[in-house]
């Protein structure tokens, strides 16, 4: 059946009524049990947002090149239709025979952090992606070198979590790890004029990887490479986990010890598709000690304990304030709460940032402060909070010489004794 081929019978439809309109066209669809899409139940639900329309088909036993060429089919059928102009599909898999049972026993598979788009609007899911409740095992041949996923995240925005994001990866790269910098913070990428690198384009190798731009000794990938300054990130769901998913498998890693991902802020897509896709080894909740924050901290936090996703901890940041003239410290945001929801939910306070202008000029400026300012007080507790972060999740065996409790001789010595 030529996939356009209802678009005659129905183009003189009221646009007002595209829902059935594409309800119609899908019912003329025939599915792999051999009835029509429509009455065999495998529309899940279609969604019309004036010209853009999303379509989620469930699918329940098929093997994944058949639920892609349908998929295919579908996208190209309500392209053709009058009135649309962007498309997305979107999967709902169970059963799926491509996944091993002990793998897929009991899952609700949705394949949207999978989405991608085909130039010209068009956007479907390929691929399966684990159940909201039991991230499968994930790893991919792009983060095999990747010992260490860190996702810094917040509950809310403006909480200065990018600012945390870039200097602990500064801070743990001045430990003598090996760090990448992951900036899929898709509404507001804030990596390259941090780290003073808003001009840098990233390379791309033989393979049609992206090769990461270096700055200031890190890997640094974001999305705003991408972008201009002033352009807004307006992302569907499925397009925002296709971007996640790119980021983490089509960039050019290397051997790291750390990947910092530093997240959008909330509870939305990009959480879900970033643990759907790698394997993280702990997420660090951002917050400052203001009781709004902390009530969207512990969100963020029981986020990614219902995903299986350790919590690493809580980063307080702007957590007081000293004078420079006397050295008195205030509280302008309060102070007990982080360490009653620390208490509360059971997990550790890494590490207290200030409120500080050398924090926020060298941010504004390009020039963070942990790494033009390594012996300052501000970059102290950066270099804190990175060992509080290897203490968790160490990027050397215990005893090594370059475990952060010993004396280090150096990165290269600690190399020759692995």
């Amino acid at each position: 059946m030529n996939p356009t081929e209802p678009r005659d019978e129905l183009t003189d439809m009221d646009p007002k009524n595209l829902e059935a309109t594409i309800r119609q066209a899908l019912s003329k669809l025939e599915g792999p049990t051999g009835r029509d899409l429509v009455s065999s139940g495998m529309v899940r639900e279609i969604e019309v947002d004036g010209a853009e329309v999303t379509v989620v088909l469930r699918f329940e036993g098929v093997p994944r090149e058949q639920r892609h060429a349908l998929e295919d089919r579908v996208e190209a059928l309500v392209r053709g239709l009058e009135g649309v102009t962007e498309v997305i599909v979107d999967s709902e898999v169970q059963g799926d025979p491509d996944v091993p049972a002990a793998a897929s026993a009991g899952a609700h598979v949705h394949d949207a952090s999978c989405a991608h788009d085909h130039g010209g609007g068009a956007a479907h899911s390929h691929g399966p992606a684990p159940t909201a409740t039991k991230p499968a095992a994930k790893a991919s041949n792009a983060l095999s070198g990747v010992k260490n996923l860190i996702a810094v995240a917040s509950g809310k925005g403006g909480v200065g979590k990018s600012t945390v994001a870039v200097n602990l990866a500064l801070g743990l790269k001045a430990r003598g790890a090996r760090v990448g910098l992951l900036d899929i913070d898709v509404y507001g990428p804030s990596a390259p004029m941090l780290l003073g690198v808003t001009d840098a384009r990233p390379g791309a190798t033989s393979g049609n990887k992206f090769l990461p731009v270096d700055a200031y000794g890190l890997k640094v990938m974001s999305i705003g490479f991408m972008m201009e300054a002033d352009q807004p990130g307006v992302w569907r769901g499925p397009i925002v986990g296709s971007i996640v998913k790119q980021f983490l498998t089509d960039v050019e890693w290397g051997e790291l010890d750390y990947l910092c991902i530093d997240m959008p802020p909330g509870t939305g897509d990009a959480q879900l598709s970033l643990t759907q896709t790698a394997p993280v080894t702990g997420a660090i909740i951002v917050t400052t000690p203001s009781e709004l924050a902390l009530i969207d901290a512990v969100k963020g936090l029981q986020m990614f304990r219902k995903v299986e996703t350790p919590v690493i901890g809580l980063v307080e940041n702007m957590s007081h304030y000293a004078c420079p003239s006397c050295g008195h410290e205030s509280q302008p945001f309060n102070h007990g709460g982080t360490e009653r929801v620390a208490e509360q939910y059971g997990v550790k306070i890494l590490g207290r940032i200030p409120i500080d202008v050398d924090i926020q000029r060298g941010g504004d400026t390009g020039r963070p402060v942990t790494a033009v300012k390594p012996d300052s007080p501000q970059a102290k507790a950066f270099l804190d909070l990175a060992d509080a972060v290897i203490s968790t999740c160490p990027f050397r065996k215990p005893g090594d010489d370059g475990d952060p409790s010993k004396k280090k001789p150096g990165f290269l010595a600690s190399l020759f004794k692995r």
